[in-house]
């Protein structure tokens, strides 16, 4: 991740009011699809301790394909209470491992250690999209379901 983008969301989440609308990274042209899952995985990590937060910077990046089919933000946020994806919440570390791009379309392998310290790996799926000004920006359209075993 360039080291502008961390630091920016290091500012907006160890601030003190990342409950803010105006607090979050939104998609921008500048991201690019790693850096928009790495965005999430960050927030994912936050969520740790500040769930509604780390979840709502997760939501900004998703498709809004994605979204509509999640529903909204409260019954999303619902989707990190399932086994499959509770070990996102909190997460220690993670590294992205593979990943592949074209055509407007992004997939990463993605490698966690849960806060319990087990081990999960996740494919996200990423589609580029027009923003409210036309330009082209990264977004989720999917995360698959763990394989356990993953290390970062």
């Amino acid at each position: 991740m360039r080291p502008l983008i961390f630091f920016c969301f290091f500012l907006v989440f160890c601030s003190g009011a990342p409950g803010r609308a105006d607090n979050f990274l939104t998609p921008s042209p500048d991201y690019s699809a790693r850096e928009v899952v790495e965005i999430q995985l960050l927030g994912l990590q936050v969520a740790g301790t500040d769930r509604r937060a780390g979840i709502t910077q997760v939501w900004y990046f998703a498709h809004p394909e994605n979204q509509a089919v999640t529903g909204p933000l409260q019954r999303f946020s619902r989707l990190f209470d399932l086994p499959a994806y509770a070990p996102l919440i909190g997460l220690r570390d993670y590294a992205i491992t593979d990943s592949q791009s074209g055509a407007g379309q992004a997939r990463f392998a993605v490698s966690i250690r849960a806060g319990d310290g087990a081990g999960y790996s996740y494919i996200w799926q990423l589609r580029r999209t027009a923003d409210s000004k036309g330009a082209g920006v990264w977004m989720t359209t999917s995360v698959s379901a763990p394989s356990f075993g993953g290390a970062s």
